[in-house]
Order: C-alpha cells, then sequence, then structure tokens
C-alpha cells in the first residue's frame, strides 16, 4: 500500500485589507475563510483514517483544488469554484458509456440520495445542494451546486456521497466486476 503524505498548501496567512483598500478585496477574505473551511473538514476525515491521504493545492481565482488519496487506494481531485458555487470530483468512475445501464442506475442512484424519505444524515437537501453526475467519454464526474453557500455541508454531503457510490453502488451492487477490471483488484481477495 502506497504511503501518502502531502503537504497543505493552502496559504493560512490571509492578509487583511484595509479600508482605503479596493473593495473588490473583501470577498477573497471570506473565499479564503470558506476554502479554510472545507480544507479543514477535508484534513479532520484525513486524520480520522476516512481517506489515506490528503493534500490541498495553491487557491487561484477563488479556486481550490484538493487531492485525495481514498477508495481502491485512487487519488481523486476535489474542486472547490467559489465564484460558480460548485463542489466537483471530475474523473471519479472511468469506463462508463454514457448509454450504458450503469450508468443510468449510477443517476437513479444520485438522485435517490435527494430523495424526502431518507434520514437526514444521508440525504442531500435540495434547498441546499444539488448533485449531478456527468459523463464524457465513459468517465463521470459529479458536480455539487450549492444554493445557500453552506460550504461544509455541501463538502460533507459531496464526500458521503461519493463514499456511498463505492461501497454501496458499486460494492454491494451489480458492479462487482466493473470493480475488478478498472480498480486492479483481486477477485479472491475483496
Amino acid at each position: 500500500m502506497p504511503d501518502y503524505k502531502w503537504e497543505i498548501l493552502v496559504n493560512r496567512n490571509v492578509s487583511t485589507v484595509s479600508s482605503a483598500g479596493p473593495p473588490e478585496k473583501k470577498p477573497m477574505i471570506k473565499a479564503h475563510s470558506q476554502i479554510d473551511v472545507v480544507r479543514g473538514l477535508l484534513e479532520g476525515y484525513a486524520e480520522r483514517g476516512v481517506f489515506r491521504g490528503f493534500g490541498a493545492g495553491a487557491i487561484r481565482g477563488g479556486k481550490a483544488t484538493f487531492k485525495i488519496a481514498w477508495h481502491q487506494n485512487r487519488v481523486f481531485h476535489l474542486i472547490f469554484d467559489l465564484e460558480k458555487g460548485t463542489m466537483r470530483f471530475p474523473q471519479l468512475l472511468d469506463n462508463i458509456p454514457a448509454n450504458s445501464p450503469m450508468y443510468v442506475e449510477l443517476k437513479e442512484f444520485i438522485k435517490s440520495r435527494h430523495a424526502g424519505d431518507l434520514s437526514e444524515h444521508r440525504r442531500i437537501d435540495t434547498q441546499k445542494a444539488q448533485v449531478q453526475p456527468y459523463n464524457r467519454k465513459g468517465d463521470v464526474s459529479l458536480v455539487l451546486r450549492m444554493k445557500d453557500g453552506d460550504c461544509e455541508y455541501a463538502a460533507r454531503k459531496l464526500v458521503h456521497l461519493v463514499h456511498e457510490i463505492f461501497v454501496t453502488f458499486l460494492a454491494d451492487g451489480n458492479y462487482f466486476e466493473y470493480m475488478v477490471e478498472n480498480f486492479d483488484l483481486d477477485p479472491d481477495h475483496m
């Protein structure tokens, strides 16, 4: 098993803006604090052993990218775009054709996580956030759109959804062969 040790690169020293400073700089202080909230949440998951590794990249143009070593020892990227109010996992899954039954079932699974009959801790509140899968040439990405600006809620729900996709939809579902083929797993040791 690879050892993931990444340095946290997010600059925690946000300079203050004086009242004489340009007004467009003030939202960046808020932006950095929102990014710090998400970084802190993800870092907490790593410290508790949910992730096998975690790292944060530089903040550029209101975007923060986080690297997460997680399911099947894969490295995922979570991109938090403050201006768009989105969080996304690009290329979460690959080799899933857009017209395949698996992709149709995955979309239904994600839609079911927004259902009002789910318990609150498992449900994504549509008043706060909405998650959509996107498929480009067989690569599936997830995009969460925040509706109320609660980045901690959004990050927590997106992480929980990805976890459920791997442990419920894939592992407990009909996709054992997909996992073996696409994650280079030994079926005798699963």
